[in-house]
This record gives structure tokens, C-alpha cells and sequence, in this order.
């Protein structure tokens, strides 16, 4: 029996090492033959990667509304945060933004209209998002020292049409320009506290998936981009749900 045994390993062997050179043959031409039909349908390759894309989009929008309802306290009640419009308005627009952002220059004049366009039934939360350069967070500095002496608005305006290039010179010429008492202004830019404040923004965009410029957040909704139809058709859902 042990030399039969024996005898049978290496015609066992035999068949096992065929066996797996047809497996590894059959995987090959399957490979060709969906390699070839791939190369003659190539758009087959686009749908799945624009499926595969809206997909992952989807995801992150349903994670962005888990994070945004989650941390609604920090986007919408900050005291460090600057506001236009009643506090108890039934709308709120969140933006992020930088003062180098293109866009956000372009929709400042829209966003800081809402309140009166919308009778008082909107607030606008200033969220000072600089993420386009070190000059950006700079003016967000600056901006936030001015709102220590009541001229945030002012100063956020004045900084969103300023061709300047945001150089120290130019960020005291602005700060100026609106009023604020220089020297304690100066002061307050030198204050750590307003750069943790823009770090705490960082971490939050990040949190509800705010990652360029301008991103609004309206109810569970969060889009990016000068998408001034989008803002005030959510605007109008906000405000019909509220009755």
C-alpha cells in the first residue's frame, strides 16, 4: 500500500499542475476577450467611471448632511462668528470664503443683499475660509480684529472689493478706510485667539465637507461654486418649510 501511495503522488501532481495551467489559460483569454471588448467600446469605461464618480458624490453628500446636522451649533451659533440678518430668522446661509476667491467677490454684493431681498427671513454666518494663500489669511486677520470694534461687516466688504494685494500697508489702509481705531487694531492682529478662530474653521469645513471657496450651507444642503440660482432656490425651499 505505501509503494502504491507512493506511486500515485506524482501522477496526482500531474493532474493538479494541468489543471492549473487550464485555469491560468481560461483566465487569460477571458482577460483578452473583455480586454478586446473594452478597446472596441471604450465608452463603456466612461459610464462606469461617471457612475463610479456619482456614486462616491453621493456618499459625500449624505456624509456632509450626518456632519452638518451634527455640528450645526458650530456653523450656525458661534459667538466668534460674524452675522447679518435677524438671529432668528427662519433661513440661514452659511458661507465659507477667501478674500482672493474670485467668486466670492463676485457674489459678495448678492450675499450681503439676502436679508432685505428676503424681508428679514434670511441670516447670513460669515465663515473666514482662506485657503488660497498666506495674504488670505492675513485679511481674514484683519477682518476679524475689526470686528472686534464693530466693523466686520464694513471691513469684509471693504476687503472683498480691494484690488490690493493684502501687503501690511494695504490691509491698515483698508482697516482705515472704514473707521476702526488703528492702533487697537494693530493690537488685536497680533492676538493668537483670532488665528485659532480660522484653524477651528478649517477643521469644521473639513468636518462637513467644505473644501473650496465659496461653499454655502443652507438647512442640510452644502454646494460649492457661484451657483447664485441654486443659493436662492434653496433660499425659497427654506423659507416655504418654515410656513
Amino acid at each position: 500500500m505505501y509503494k502504491t501511495a507512493l506511486i500515485a503522488l506524482p501522477f496526482s501532481a500531474l493532474l493538479l499542475t494541468s489543471a492549473c495551467a487550464q485555469e491560468q489559460a481560461s483566465r487569460e483569454e477571458t482577460e483578452q476577450i473583455v480586454r478586446d471588448y473594452l478597446l472596441e467600446n471604450p465608452e463603456i469605461v466612461e459610464e462606469a467611471l461617471i457612475a463610479l464618480q456619482a456614486k462616491r458624490d453621493a456618499e459625500q453628500a449624505e456624509n456632509s448632511r450626518i456632519a452638518i446636522a451634527e455640528f450645526s451649533d458650530a456653523l450656525l451659533h458661534l459667538e466668534s462668528d460674524y452675522s447679518i440678518g435677524p438671529d432668528d430668522a427662519p433661513v440661514t446661509v452659511v458661507e465659507f470664503f477667501d478674500y482672493r476667491c474670485g467668486p466670492c467677490r463676485a457674489s459678495m454684493q448678492t450675499v450681503n443683499a439676502l436679508p432685505e431681498r428676503y424681508d428679514g427671513n434670511v441670516r447670513v454666518v460669515f465663515k473666514e475660509f482662506p485657503i488660497l494663500s498666506p495674504e488670505s489669511r492675513k485679511a481674514a486677520v484683519a477682518a476679524l480684529a475689526a470686528g472686534r470694534q464693530g466693523k466686520y461687516v464694513e471691513m469684509h466688504q471693504a476687503l472683498m472689493r480691494s484690488p490690493s494685494e493684502f501687503t501690511d500697508d494695504d490691509l491698515s489702509n483698508v482697516a482705515e478706510s472704514v473707521g476702526v481705531d488703528l492702533d487697537q487694531w494693530r493690537e488685536d492682529i497680533e492676538d493668537d485667539t483670532l488665528r485659532e478662530q480660522i484653524n477651528a474653521t478649517y477643521a469644521l469645513a473639513d468636518t462637513v465637507g467644505a473644501n473650496a471657496t465659496p461653499t454655502f450651507i443652507i438647512g442640510s444642503e452644502i454646494f460649492s461654486g457661484l451657483d447664485l440660482a441654486r443659493l436662492d432656490g434653496l433660499i425659497k425651499d427654506g423659507i416655504a418649510e418654515a410656513g
